[in-house]
Order: C-alpha cells, then structure tokens, then sequence
C-alpha cells in the first residue's frame, strides 16, 4: 500500500529569498527531467537538483512555531530532522536533504533542531492503468503523456516490483506529488510528525 504525502500550510509562513528564488528558477527554466523531455525540473519532479542552486537560508516571516513538515513560499518542502532521520532508516542515501539555516523575521538564526529542504529523488513508472481511475492527456506525444485523476472515488494500483521496496517516490505520469510506502506512513504516525496530510490510499499489486 502507498500513500500521497502533502505538507500543510499552517499559521507559520516561512521562505527563501527572493535572490535565492532567481537562482533555483533559472535552473528549473533550462533543465530537463531527461533529455528529450519536455518536462521541466521543478519541485516534485523525482531528479536530482543541485546543492549549489539550493538556498542555505530560510526566514519566518510570521508566527513564531516550526513544524516537522513546512510548505515554503516559492515552493518547497522544508522538514526536521525527524522526517529525515524517519526517510533514510528505510531508503538511506537516496533522497536529498538541503541543510538551511533558520532564521527569525529580523534575521537571527534560531536555536532548534536542523532542517532541510526535502527533494524525493525516484521517478519511476509504476501504475498499473487497468486497475486504476485515471484520464490519459497527452497520449499522440508518446514521450511526455501523462495521467489525470478521473472524477469519483480515487482508484489507483501500483506495481509492487517496480516500487521495489521505496519508501517514497515520484510517478513517470501522475507528477507534482510525492508517493510513499505504508511502512513510512506509519513510521511518521508513531512518532506523530506533524504538518503532513497522508491521502489517496493506492493498493500494491505483485505483477
């Protein structure tokens, strides 16, 4: 089983900078998932981004709490040490985890546990279109089609083999969110992070 993982926008508002959005823009602006793409890199895109382009520092600009899972203007997913330490027990040296800097709305860095920019590395390919609910867009160009959720109840199967014991990943066809195992999800309950929604429950098929 798998689940569609969101973090949550919340009373606390916290970015980058606006030089640091230039910088992270121009590279999404000309790269590409994989040659021949017309994919662009951006955030949940399941590639590799390079630490180079990555803020080192992020500002609070409201309320003062942090969370385990923080949804950041100008996109990005910014997490604590506790959502790393619970993705690589189960998928060590996979993923990227950007260490940044925290700071309070007047610039002083804040004393707490570390953060990170998440970025989920794994594109794969692993709907099983004959057991899910999804629309086909895109299908005359055979590189870059890709799925849409149908309206009704959310269906969708997954090929277990090609998931290949992933704790979290993104879909070739259903971009801009990120999947993860049962075994990750439930990791995550336990310790009770907070800021994530868990959604979209999709069933593992051994074909």
């Amino acid at each position: 089983m798998a689940w569609i993982i969101r973090g949550m926008f919340g009373k606390s508002v916290i970015g980058y900078s606006a030089e640091d959005a230039e910088v992270l823009e121009a590279y999404f602006e000309h790269s590409f998932v994989q040659p021949g793409s017309l994919k662009r890199v951006g955030w949940n895109c399941g590639v590799p981004i390079p630490s180079e382009v990555m803020p080192r520092r992020v500002r609070l600009a409201k309320a003062k709490t942090m969370s385990d899972w923080m949804l950041m203007r100008r996109g990005g997913d910014l997490v604590s040490s506790r959502v790393k330490d619970a993705v690589e027990e189960l998928d060590p040296g996979r993923h990227q985890f950007f260490p940044v800097t925290v700071e309070d709305k007047d610039g002083n860095a804040r004393a707490e546990q570390q953060h990170f920019i998440f970025n989920v590395v794994g594109r794969i390919d692993s709907i099983v279109a004959e057991r899910s609910h999804f629309n086909v867009v895109g299908q005359a160009n055979t590189d870059n089609w890709a799925y849409s959720r149908r309206v009704g109840p959310w269906q969708c199967t997954l090929n277990a083999s090609v998931i290949d014991g992933r704790a979290c990943w993104v879909e070739h066809r259903y971009t801009d969110c990120w999947f993860v195992s049962d075994r990750l999800a439930s990791i995550l309950r336990k310790r009770k992070v907070n800021g994530i929604r868990l959604e979209f429950h999709s069933e593992e098929a051994s074909l």
